[in-house]
């Protein structure tokens, strides 16, 4: 029985596909409200048309009305109320007002000029005509009001007068068919007006729509409902929706894509309807547009359907395959989990559990009525199918769901998850912690807490019979192992901040565990015992006020997914039946140029004051979410940019020279889109050629003044280049006597200086020579006084011995002074100046200071006069006291200035 309720809900789900619907029936498609204020205070708008590259243009009180997605731009021009308009592309548009009807022209990316081209602006003949129509025909284009038609072609005007007054008029094919107030309904075929039937006599009918279908015309009528016109004969058409339209009045009417038809009503808002009249979207005030009065529609290529409001505009998505079932009355709250169980779809929000009829969650007039399940007030958390039994996680604890009510599981405390472990265990998330469920008797009984896990659980997996995988809010992760007692023998922790972006959520796909956050996606790799970023990560649904959970919805079908939003829940219908839209082209909205004190939009050719060489590029691709975009500047920044969802682009000090700008566009599914622009920065006004020019000029003169200059004072430099050439010879013979003076003075200062160290050179020999002498002296004394000891002693003849000593007498008795006369000799000048300025000196006194001054050491000295050396230095420290030097001067250097 279970299987075959499974069956026949995917069936159930599936019928609509197989019908051929394009328009998801469950939920209101994306809706987009704007108030005046929004819209620069426009007002009313009376007709709505779009260009092919996606801009949306608006027929209104104050004028045409242009939107792009991002900003409205207002232009004014024609007399009046703007009735209507024919855009024939993005630069050029007609539209008909009170009294006036005409053209717009653009004028680059300043907007539009108006030209109009009604010849009776000013009549006094009583015209005063609105024009509520414009279209374009094969032979020129039509304008039609109350009283008259008229063919615009090219110079020349033709007007065609109603038969009574014209109510409405439609476009049909080659035709444009006009309904007379009293007459019935009329077809111009470009050349002549003719009648298609006459109103049914004692009725009184106001055509307000008008299309073919494959049995003839479909006509819709304000209050009597729809009819068709079929081999010449008038039939009320069997729609679901008549009573609808007849007690609510139709203002307005479309047909979208040949399978739907859309019908504005005055009381009772928008009912979009299959061919066969069954409604599968009533969009109303009481469902979030801003008012029940649809003055216009238009449905353009993009799959939106625009209503112009008695107050306000609304948007209407009808091709994004995303729905939204929201609590406008406050009946079942915010969507948290839901569940298609067979033909029941079960709701859990914060206020409950609810159930409804899955056929019956549909958009249509009788609306969506949900049922609270008896004892399920409060937080409904999660709802799964656990074998047989469907479980609700409650803030009150864990129950059994059927559509008696709910039957408690375990009281203990609030469940938020579960999964099921093996065929007898599940393990569900509390608010906290791990609660442990077994299967006993075909009931569920609460077994026991899992330690040591605390804080909310809000999703617990199981990947195999012992690992679960717990999402702990603001924590992180958790890996646990589970032993045969089901306890935690072991864990890894996953923190929140090692993964990029908020709200983590797993999900399990093939075995493989994946975690998804606000901005990546990740997938646990078994290996390293990692989670690793996914190279390409999937797009997040693009869901207005989505909560924070199920990133890739929660999958109620094979063809549904459930999103929780703020205030309800969002359907996304994956068939790929559904229309996607075309998609517009990506446009350069404006380029400005500036500086600190002046804005400008530029036109074409784009050519740019130097003094202004700052550049604003806006780009855009209209009426689209989610896009991206990136650019490069030839000759500027050659290479592309990163994507962005930044729609313009500053260049700042750009040099003169051309450049290439180019945008590209990236949408949600992928297609990438190109526009491109050439700009021009003129070089500065001192690098034009008249400024080369005037600058050539300027300089001539200069040089030519300069070259006179030049010559006179050439002249008188040659007279005192002559006498100044005769004083440089004078110097030059005083420089080279000077050179050759200092090069000689130089040479003698080389053999000075040679001279004195061969002059101590030879000082030192003598110094060593008289050292020898008088060892030869001592030597000689030593053997006199020997011989003299021997003389007493011996028995020889006296007389040798007499010889002998007086020969020894002889030599002993000269005293060899040759070094001392020679050191005097060199040093007589110094000695008589030394002993004149100081007369205290000592013989030993001067001989020491001659010796300081031939810069003999004191070893040396000490040699010489045949003493220790440091009775030398204790000599010298004598001699300083007499000459009276302080401690600062040097002994050498006062001798050698005496």
């Amino acid at each position: 029985m279970r299987i075959a309720g499974i069956l026949i809900g995917l069936w159930c789900l599936c019928l609509p596909q197989l019908s051929g619907q394009k328009f998801p029936e469950k939920g209101v498609p994306p809706l987009q409200n704007y108030t005046p204020e929004e819209y620069a205070q426009a007002g009313k708008v009376w007709a709505i048309q779009s260009a092919e590259n996606g801009l949306v243009y608006f027929a209104t009180e104050q004028g045409l009305l242009e939107y792009d997605g991002l900003s409205w731009r207002k232009f004014t021009g024609s007399r009046g109320v703007t009735r209507s308009l024919l855009v024939v592309n993005d630069s050029l548009i007609y539209t008909g007002a009170d009294k006036d009807f005409g053209l717009w022209k653009r004028k680059g990316n300043l907007g539009f000029q108006y030209t109009s081209a009604y010849p009776f602006q000013h009549s006094t003949k009583g015209l005063n005509e609105e024009f509520w129509a414009v279209y374009q025909m094969e032979e020129g284009i039509v304008f039609t009001s109350f009283d008259n038609l008229y063919l615009k072609q090219e110079d020349h005007l033709t007007r065609f007068p109603a038969p009574t007054r014209f109510s409405k008029s439609f476009q049909l094919g080659a035709s444009v068919f006009l309904a007379d107030e009293a007459k019935g309904l009329y077809e111009f075929n470009g050349e002549s007006i003719s009648q298609v039937f006459a109103f049914p006599p004692a009725s009184s009918w106001n055509i307000t729509g008008l299309t073919t279908t494959d049995e003839g015309l479909m006509i819709i009528t304000q209050e009597n409902g729809v009819y068709t016109w079929t081999n010449g004969r008038l039939k009320r058409a069997d729609f679901a929706v008549n009573t609808s339209l007849m007690s609510n009045k139709v203002f307005s009417f479309i047909e979208l894509e040949d399978q739907h038809f859309a019908f504005g009503t005055i009381l009772d808002g928008v009912y979009i309807t299959d061919r066969n009249g069954a409604v599968i979207q009533h969009l109303s005030k009481e469902i979030g547009i801003l008012n029940n009065t649809v003055l216009s529609m238009h449905y353009s290529s993009q799959g939106n359907l625009w209503l112009g409001l008695d107050f306000g505009i609304s948007q209407l998505k009808l091709s994004s395959d995303i729905a939204y079932i929201l609590d406008h009355k406050g009946t079942f709250g915010t969507g948290q989990t839901a569940f298609l169980q067979g033909k029941t779809f079960y709701l859990g929000t914060n206020q409950g559990l609810y159930h409804a009829p899955w056929s019956e969650l549909r958009n249509d007039a009788e609306g969506i009525s949900f049922t609270l399940v008896p004892g399920s007030a409060g937080q409904a958390w999660a709802l799964e199918q656990i074998g047989d039994d469907l479980l609700c996680g409650h803030d009150n604890g864990l129950f059994k769901v059927s559509m008696m009510g709910l039957t408690p599981v375990d009281r203990s405390e609030g469940i938020l998850s579960m999964t099921e472990l093996g065929k007898q265990h599940l393990v569900a998330g509390t608010y906290n912690g791990l609660r442990l469920f077994q299967k006993k008797n075909q009931s569920w009984k609460p077994v026991q807490k899992i330690p040591p896990v605390q804080g909310a659980c809000n999703q617990v997996l199981a990947d195999g019979d012992s690992l679960l995988w717990i999402n702990i809010p603001n924590f992180g992760i958790l890996k646990a192992s589970l032993s045969p007692e089901f306890q935690i023998q072991s864990q890894r922790i996953f923190l929140a901040e090692d993964f990029d972006g908020e709200h983590l959520w797993l999900s399990k796909d093939s075995s493989q565990i994946r975690i998804r956050s606000s901005l990546k996606s990740y997938a646990y790799d078994r290996g390293i015992d990692r989670f690793m970023v996914v190279e390409e990560a999937k797009p997040i649904t693009p869901v207005v006020n989505r909560l924070p959970i199920w990133w890739s919805g929660l999958s109620l079908t094979s063809m549904y997914q459930f999103y929780p939003v703020q205030n309800g829940f969002a359907l996304q219908h994956r068939s790929p039946k559904i229309q996607k839209g075309h998609l517009p082209t990506v446009l350069i909205r404006s380029l400005a140029a500036f500086n600190n004190d002046t804005f400008i939009l530029m036109e074409d050719p784009i050519q740019i004051p130097n003094s202004l060489n700052n550049v604003r590029i806006e780009y855009l691709l209209p009426n689209q979410s989610q896009v991206q975009y990136r650019y490069r500047l030839k000759n500027f920044q050659d290479d592309w940019s990163e994507w962005s969802v930044s729609n313009s682009r500053d260049f700042l000090d750009l040099p003169h020279g051309r450049y290439d700008f180019v945008v590209e566009s990236k949408s949600s599914n992928g297609i990438i889109q190109t526009a491109s622009a050439s700009l021009t920065v003129l070089a500065p006004w001192y690098r034009s050629w008249y400024a080369y020019l005037a600058v050539g000029i300027f300089l001539f003169g200069i040089y030519s003044l300069q070259r006179r200059r030049h010559l006179r004072k050439l002249r008188r430099l040659e007279s005192k280049l002559e006498a100044q050439e005769v004083q440089v010879r004078e110097k030059q013979a005083v420089v080279y006597e000077h050179q050759k003076n200092l090069q000689i003075q130089q040479r003698m200062q080389a053999e000075l200086h040679d001279l004195k160290k061969r002059l101590r050179i030879k000082t030192i020999e003598l110094a060593k020579k008289g050292k020898e002498n008088e060892d030869k002296n001592r030597l000689l004394q030593q053997l006199k006084s020997k011989l003299a000891a021997i003389e007493d002693k011996s028995s020889e003849p006296n007389i040798r011995w007499t010889e002998m000593s007086r020969l020894l007498e002889k030599k002993t008795s000269l005293e060899d002074h040759t070094f001392e006369l020679q050191i005097d000799e060199l040093n007589q000048e110094f000695l008589r100046k030394l002993k004149t300025e100081y007369p205290s000196l000592t013989t030993y006194d001067l001989r020491l200071a001659t010796y300081l001054r031939m810069g003999l050491s004191s070893r040396e000295i000490a040699e010489l006069l045949n003493v220790l050396p440091s009775s030398v230095n204790v000599s010298r420290s004598r001699l300083r006291k007499k000459l009276n030097l302080t401690i600062t001067q040097d002994l050498y250097e006062f001798l050698m200035e005496v």
